[in-house]
């Protein structure tokens, strides 16, 4: 994949996958450097699928997660940690910023928007073409723009996640690279990788982008559901 900046926002649509993205980036950042990595979990809307559900699993490959559940107090609060500046600030953290979907979604990074520095800043675009939401590149792209404008920040990589869990195919990815290259074009954004799972891994499929392997699958690891 292309170089990473420091810090790397994950956006898009409820259930493209942003979650899953987030936590496998992340894994594959583990094997790119020693430094600490943090995941910021910002969403505060979805309760299903969150990276801060997989704190332990995570902590185990010596990543880090940033959410709002305080085990203490038994409660999920809808609200977000103020540790979160801490990506920004420390020049040491590797940061990933898993969003809340869509723009709504997108509303709580508002916080944090004047501690982020462009230079050193990735957004990336997760889109899924078997969301209804994301099925056209009107839609998808509408989506994008909409996020650009709540973030107030410009998306700067785009991430093919088109799937079915286990029953994906390559018509699938290939229906969702066609959808980002349109993306891509119309608005000057490289896409950065096609999501692929260990099925079609194994089966050594070839697609237009490089190939992002989905090792950790949040849905069938851990009793987190």
């Amino acid at each position: 994949m292309k170089k990473n900046n420091r810090v790397t926002i994950i956006c898009g649509h409820y259930g493209a996958g942003k979650t899953t993205f987030s936590i496998n980036y992340a894994i594959y950042l583990r094997k790119q450097t020693e430094k600490p990595i943090y995941i910021a979990d910002l969403d505060v809307v979805n309760p299903y699928f969150r990276s801060r559900e997989h704190a332990q699993n995570l902590k185990d490959k010596d990543i880090k997660i940033i959410g709002t559940y305080l085990p203490q107090s038994g409660s999920d609060l809808p609200a977000v940690s103020a540790e979160v500046y801490s990506i920004f600030n420390n020049k040491d953290i590797v940061g990933i910023i898993d969003m809340g979907g869509n723009s709504v979604g997108s509303l709580s990074f508002a916080t944090f928007r004047e501690s982020v520095q462009a230079d050193e800043t990735d957004v990336f675009f997760v889109l899924n073409a078997n969301r209804k939401e994301n099925s056209t590149f009107e839609l998808a792209l509408g989506h994008l723009i909409s996020i650009e404008a709540t973030l107030a920040l410009n998306v700067t990589g785009i991430v093919n996640n088109t799937h079915l869990m286990n029953d994906t195919t390559l018509e699938d990815i290939m229906r969702g690279e066609e959808i980002a290259e349109k993306i891509s074009k119309e608005k000057n954004i490289e896409v950065i990788c096609s999501c692929v799972n260990s099925n079609l891994i194994k089966q050594n499929i070839t697609t237009k982008y490089e190939i992002f392997n989905i090792e950790y699958d949040i849905k069938n690891i851990g009793n987190v559901i």
